[in-house]
């Protein structure tokens, strides 16, 4: 049960900081790109590849709670890519989320091990 409440801290956290950026993007891009309901993976794949890594052995003795900031610098990223995408247009988009997938990976093994 404390491992769902942590993770659904960091989904959260994840969340928050990505729409707080998402949202001026779609808000004035609007009538310029048409946004898909499914592009809302990019808030959830992402965040699985992250929580996965979380999880697995690889992170162990190596991440601690303090780790847990890193779904806010994804946050970021999600910012960054709805960006890019409204610029690009929608053929990129798929590959956003993948991109952002990547990203992902990279800040759990980019993110030294945090102190508590």
């Amino acid at each position: 049960m404390e491992s769902v409440i942590i993770i659904g801290f960091a989904w959260s956290l994840q969340t928050i900081v990505g729409a707080v950026l998402t949202a001026p993007v779609v808000f004035l891009t609007r009538r310029k790109a048409h946004w898909n309901t499914w592009e809302l993976l990019a808030f959830v794949l992402p965040f699985l590849v992250w929580t996965g890594l979380m999880f697995s052995d690889l992170s162990t003795g190596r991440k601690s709670l303090a780790n847990l900031i890193e779904p806010a610098i994804l946050g970021i990223a999600i910012g960054v890519a709805a960006l890019v995408r409204a610029i690009s247009g929608p053929r990129f988009a798929w590959k956003l989320i993948a991109g952002l997938c990547m990203i992902a990976a990279g800040i759990f093994f980019l993110v030294p091990p945090l102190p508590e």
